[in-house]
């Protein structure tokens, strides 16, 4: 289960009874795809200052570890680095209490945590409490996968599971695998097991039904006026799927089944490309309260937490995975890139709990100085790689491109803006530390515009979960911005 075409196939999903089948913020040198935006993205007086001092990045390092925000994040490493603690996008290792020597599990990923297949069996071994370990691949799109790798799996294609020595491929194979050989926490209740098999073959129809209305152009026929019509309809039934049982899950109960996880990572692909390319909002609506109910729940739990993307990440991956979606041409469209792309979002003050386009539940909502102190983190943690990375900006194309827009892991930054981008990222950190930034409305100057495109080389690359959570990732965005205004 997985796309390798421009609309990605359709596959019926059954179930089945004892199958046992056999299938074989840190920025990175692959960075990720993006629309490319001019920098400024502000208003017209030039009224942002800049801190006269900079502190050095050992000075800032010892503020940052000093706030809650930084403690906590040191704590959370520490437990990380010992295979316990929250799940996190970057964790190697996870035994829930367990020994090394338990690991049975290896799970082969993607390395920005974007791929829904490899989401989904993810979340699993964590609402299992399964003891694995992790080994993160690039997607094809987005560069070479490792030659140890494909001798291992020759068709390279995410997810993989290696149980004891053993290589299973796909998806939902690996999730029965899982289910039958780890069965202390059941997923699939044997009395549901009709209705999960119904409810998996809705999955696909709703899936059919967003690639014919996203990634195929508006106009007559089934995959073009009648596709909204279509797509809302299937919507409204697994809505009213929703609604069946006590709770909020497919199946009832307390917590998410296999059901839950096949369906919550292509939905929440859908909240954003539906709203980017067609102006349909699926979430805070009365017609889906059932699946917004959904949705709260599963923001309450760390599995999904941890994997959870937003939604400016989402256009920008879903293209290089699914093909391009097509927009409509209606106000709504247009308000909401505007918005996603960060055109009208990504300027100080910055308002996290606004649900103009992306929600951000209170669950999942740090609090400004939070969300400001994790991107400093963050930041500060790969320092020397992310000042070179922003050089590219101003440096040469890769010799080798991949499917990716901008993603190009071969690219020759230009090392004669360094000095000037360190400086500029230590004055972002120091804002993020202290909040001591103002409005953004100014416009860069001719003279800042070249050392202003490296910081928006960065800004338009920082993926959600891989670099940082939502909250911080929109708070360096912004600060970003600001700095760019001011010079």
């Amino acid at each position: 289960m997985r796309c390798m075409s421009t609309i990605p196939c359709v596959q019926p999903l059954t179930w089945t009874k004892g199958h046992t089948g056999n299938s074989t913020l840190r920025v990175t040198k692959s960075c990720r795809p993006t629309r490319k935006m001019d920098f400024p993205l502000g208003a017209t007086a030039s009224t942002v200052n800049l801190p006269e001092t900079v502190l050095s990045w050992d000075e800032l390092k010892g503020i940052a570890a000093s706030t809650e925000t930084g403690k906590k994040i040191a704590e959370e490493e520490k437990l990380r680095s010992q295979g316990e603690g929250s799940p996190h996008v970057t964790a190697k290792l996870r035994l829930f209490g367990a020994s090394e020597d338990d690991v049975r599990v290896t799970l082969y990923r993607d390395h920005a945590g974007w791929c829904p297949y490899c989401q989904k069996v993810w979340m699993m071994l964590e609402e299992k409490k399964v003891p694995y370990r992790i080994e993160r691949i690039n997607m094809r799109s987005y560069g070479e996968k490792p030659a140890w790798f494909l001798k291992k799996v020759p068709s390279g294609l995410l997810p993989v599971l290696e149980l004891d020595g053993k290589i299973i491929t796909e998806s939902l194979v690996i999730m029965q695998i899982i289910e039958q050989t780890f069965p202390d926490i059941p997923m699939i209740p044997e009395e549901h097991f009709d209705r999960a098999n119904t409810l998996l073959r809705l999955e696909r129809q709703l899936f059919s039904d967003w690639c014919g209305l996203v990634f195929r152009p508006s106009g007559p026929g089934p995959f073009g006026g009648g596709a909204r019509k279509q797509f809302e309809e299937t919507f409204d039934k697994v809505n009213a799927a929703l609604g069946e049982l006590p709770g909020p899950w497919f199946l009832g109960g307390d917590t998410p089944s296999i059901v839950d996880l096949q369906y919550v990572s292509h939905v929440e692909r859908m909240n954003a490309s539906c709203l980017y390319w067609k102006g349909l909002q699926l979430r805070s609506t009365e017609r889906w309260a059932n699946i917004e109910r959904w949705f709260a729940a599963f923001e309450e739990r760390p599995s999904y937490v941890a994997t959870k993307s937003d939604y400016y990440t989402h256009v920008m991956d879903i293209p290089p995975q699914y093909g391009p979606g097509y927009s409509d041409s209606s106000d709504e469209v247009k308000e909401a890139q505007l918005k996603i792309d960060g055109h009208a979002t990504w300027r100080l003050p910055l308002s996290l709990s606004s649900s103009d386009a992306e929600p951000l539940p209170d669950s999942m909502n740090p609090g400004d100085e939070a969300a400001r102190h994790e991107a400093a983190y963050k930041l500060i943690s790969n320092y020397d790689a992310v000042v070179k990375f922003c050089c590219r900006g101003m440096g040469e194309r890769g010799a080798k491109q991949f499917g990716a827009p901008l993603a190009d892991p071969t690219a020759v930054p230009n090392l004669n803006y360094k000095e000037k981008v360190d400086k500029l990222l230590r004055t972002t950190v120091l804002l993020l530390l202290d909040g001591s930034a103002g409005v953004s409305t100014g416009e860069t100057s001719e003279e800042g515009k070249d050392v202003a495109s490296c910081l928006a080389y960065l800004r338009d690359r920082i993926g959600v979960p891989r670099d940082m959570s939502y909250p911080a990732a929109m708070t360096l965005r912004a600060h970003l911005n600001y700095v760019i205004d001011a010079i």
